[in-house]
């Protein structure tokens, strides 16, 4: 059977599977009536967040159990139910929660950076990993979809290279969902909204007998598009969700047993392109598109994920844990126009992906008064590509008509020690041995598809930790690290630089990083004071060039095709630094939460070609793109006020992020963003009450620009209104 077959049949099955799969989650979620249930008003339970009665935040960033303040690196916990009830239910909602984190989208695409590092083009891997419990998610459109029934988010900042491997030079993300109670709960919620956006979320926990539980949670998210259609005078591309997830933790004789299985799926989220003038203004206004033909923008996703963890305890301090996980996505539909002008000139897009991935890791613990290690091992087989489409209304059809597959086979080998020198002095030690087989597919029966390539390569890499941590006698931690990351390298569709295509050779990018900071608790355990500087230095950075060939007036040449690959930059430097106060309490009811951070990212030594020309240009000095100077955010909250028979809560934020460029050559700007969020909750008895805005202040700004032709704006001004139930 020829493999355009098989294709064929692998669509025609997943669609099946969909049509039958879709309406039982959804039914099961409104009839659990559907997911995440209510959790306290700002504290994060699930993460016993510390509150005035000095109960600690609980992290595994290092693969164990262990409070956040003794974790001698930076780390940011995000609590569930905050995310929820202000409405940040997307992962890149988590960009302006985290200093140093910019989540730049692009549809279903996204470059994600941390501290000035981060991928430079989507679809090529990532820079900073994302795991939903445990779970490394292949890529960045499987990870970028919603959030939901969680129990809260760990960000870990700077190279991963030990404990999480390839693809976390910049950091990682940990999204852990809520586990089964061992009691009997259920919990509801409806919510109504800006754009006539109704959500509906439930989760129910069930013990089944003494050792035994499971938690059932879906959520259904309905609401019409934002961005009206100049051409029909109608909005298009309204975003609909569902998810539902069924989590089961137990034991089996000695072996506790954890599984979870989840389905979600999302259509809408690729009209949101918006037309602009030459000096990068909307041409129709922010909220207005121009799309007449062949079709109205369509995009759907689906995403399934299965995660089974065993572990036991060994006896002595020593213990083993297994963690398997199957991940598939895929974009059944995805059109978009590229160029949202008026005849007679239009450009249509179809890029659909995949992605699909078995992992196993097994790992072998130790826990004792002298030292703590881990010792582990990982196998992944990933698969992921798309097919492309691009044609040119009213002529010519099929510019581009290519398929891109690639597969990535990783094994790897790490160690964790950390070894107390002293009562107050500990050594950090990490070593990781990381081979990929990557093979790399592309053809294409476009009229201006570059040559064709199947290339395979195998890469090696090393990378590690060493650190000290002090603990002075007043419990602030004092620590120091150095540590080493990397992104795989691959190969991809390219050009000389007089423009002639050619396969390109992407080598890996090498990340050493060296960070100090201070962790502290202020008296009677009232709040975090945290602090951290680093220092990195970049190598072999993968950097995109290319773009569409743009006539004089800044619109498309219908004549050429447009052309990108990635390329190796040669070097740059980052340096920065961040503090953060949490949980700091000015009253019995008023707490505060302060971050912020400053970051300097520029290229040391880079010479390239121009994105429209590509004629030889030198942008050694310029900034790294989506690296703004300062983040920053504050937040009150007043809670827990006796109003009535209940009690009421109040949070307002404010988030601010500096300007930053979209592309290397620093020609065009993301404009400074400052976001002002609120939440009023009254909460009485089993039953709550919550109304919440988003950027009050209706803020506009880019969540993708490239200064010449099209932009998908940022998050409007919205607001909603909930009612939830807690049995």
């Amino acid at each position: 059977m020829s493999k355009r077959k098989v294709n064929k049949l692998r669509v025609e099955g997943r669609e099946m599977l969909r049509r039958r799969l879709t309406p039982l989650s959804s039914m099961a979620a409104v009839a659990a009536a559907l997911a995440i249930a209510p959790q306290g008003a700002w504290a994060q339970e699930a993460a016993k967040a510390d509150d005035a009665t000095g109960s600690e935040i609980i992290v595994t960033a290092r693969k164990r159990e262990e409070a956040i303040q003794s974790v001698p690196a930076s780390v940011q916990v995000l609590g569930g139910s905050d995310l929820e009830e202000l409405g940040k239910v997307t992962f890149k909602d988590l960009q302006f929660e985290t200093p140093g984190l910019y989540i730049e989208n692009y549809e279903t695409r996204a470059t994600v950076t941390m501290r000035g590092v981060g991928t430079q083009v989507p679809g090529s891997g990532a820079a900073v990993a994302a795991h939903i419990n445990g779970i490394y998610m292949p890529s960045t459109a499987s990870s970028l979809g919603w959030i939901f029934d969680v129990g809260q988010i760990e960000v870990l900042k700077g190279p991963q290279g030990t404990l999480y491997g390839r693809n976390s030079t910049g950091g990682a993300i940990n999204i852990n969902t809520r586990r089964p109670g061992k009691e009997f709960d259920f919990g509801a919620k409806v919510e109504y909204g800006s754009l006539d956006t109704v959500r509906l979320y439930a989760g129910l926990d069930a013990p089944l007998g003494s050792d035994w539980a499971v938690r059932l949670a879906g959520t259904i998210t309905r609401g019409d598009g934002r961005i009206i259609n100049v051409a029909t005078n109608k909005r298009i591309d309204g975003n609909n969700f569902s998810g539902a997830r069924l989590t089961l933790t137990g034991k089996a004789g000695p072996i506790d047993v954890d599984l979870f299985a989840q389905y979600t799926n999302e259509t809408g989220g690729v009209g949101e392109l918006i037309a602009l003038k030459p000096d990068g203004t909307p041409l129709y206004g922010w909220d207005k598109g121009y799309f007449d033909r062949p079709t109205a923008p369509a995009g759907e996703r689906d995403h399934y994920l299965v995660g089974l963890t065993l572990s036991g305890d060994l006896g002595g301090g020593y213990s083993w844990r297994s963690i398997t996980g199957y991940t598939d996505y895929n974009e059944p539909r995805s059109q978009l126009d590229v160029n949202p002008l008026p005849a007679p000139v239009q450009l249509v897009i179809q890029f659909p992906q995949y992605a699909e991935q078995f992992s196993q890791e097994l790992q072998l613990a130790y826990e004792g008064e002298k030292a703590n290690w881990i010792l582990g091992a990982i196998y992944m087989d990933a698969k992921e590509g798309e097919t492309r489409r691009v044609d040119v209304f009213p002529a010519p059809q099929g510019v581009l008509n290519s398929a891109t597959d690639n597969t990535v086979k990783t094994f790897a080998v790490f160690g964790d020690l950390n070894y107390n020198l002293t009562e107050q002095l500990r050594a950090n030690l990490g070593l990781r041995y990381n081979r990929d087989r990557v093979r790399n597919r592309f053809a294409g029966t476009g009229l201006s598809d570059p040559t064709p390539f199947d290339l395979s390569t195998t890469q090696s890499q090393v990378t590690g930790r060493i650190g000290l941590d002090y603990t002075t006698a007043g419990g602030t931690m004092i620590y120091g690290s150095a540590s080493k990351g990397f992104q795989s390298g691959y190969n991809a569709t390219g050009f000389t630089v007089t423009g002639a295509p050619q396969p390109s050779v992407v080598k890996p990018e090498v990340l050493y990083a060296y960070e100090v900071g201070v962790k502290s608790t202020l008296p009677g355990n009232n709040g975090y004071l945290n602090f951290a500087g680093y220092y990195y230095d970049y190598r072999d950075l993968q950097v995109q060039v290319g773009g569409l060939p743009l006539l004089p007036d800044g619109t498309p040449d219908p004549t050429k095709a447009p052309f990108f690959t990635v390329k190796n930059a040669a070097a740059a430097t980052i340096w920065g630094f961040e503090l953060s106060l949490n949980n700091f309490r000015l009253g019995d009811n008023l707490r505060l939460d302060l971050s912020g951070g400053y970051l300097n990212a520029k290229f040391d030594d880079y010479k390239t070609i121009d994105d429209t020309t590509a004629a030889p240009v030198d942008y050694s000095g310029n900034r790294l793109p989506r690296a703004p100077r300062f983040q920053s955010t504050a937040a009150v909250t007043v809670d827990k006020v006796s109003i009535g028979s209940g009690e009421a809560s109040l949070r307002v934020e404010y988030q601010y992020r500096s300007k930053a460029f979209d592309k290397a050559d620093n020609r065009f700007i993301l404009q400074s963003t400052g976001l002002v969020n609120v939440l009023v909750k009254y909460d009485i008895g089993d039953w709550s009450l919550q109304a919440s805005g988003r950027n009050l202040t209706n803020q506009r700004y880019f969540a993708f620009f490239d200064g010449r032709n099209f932009a998908p704006p940022g998050q409007f001004r919205t607001w909603s209104l909930g009612l939830s139930y807690r049995y």
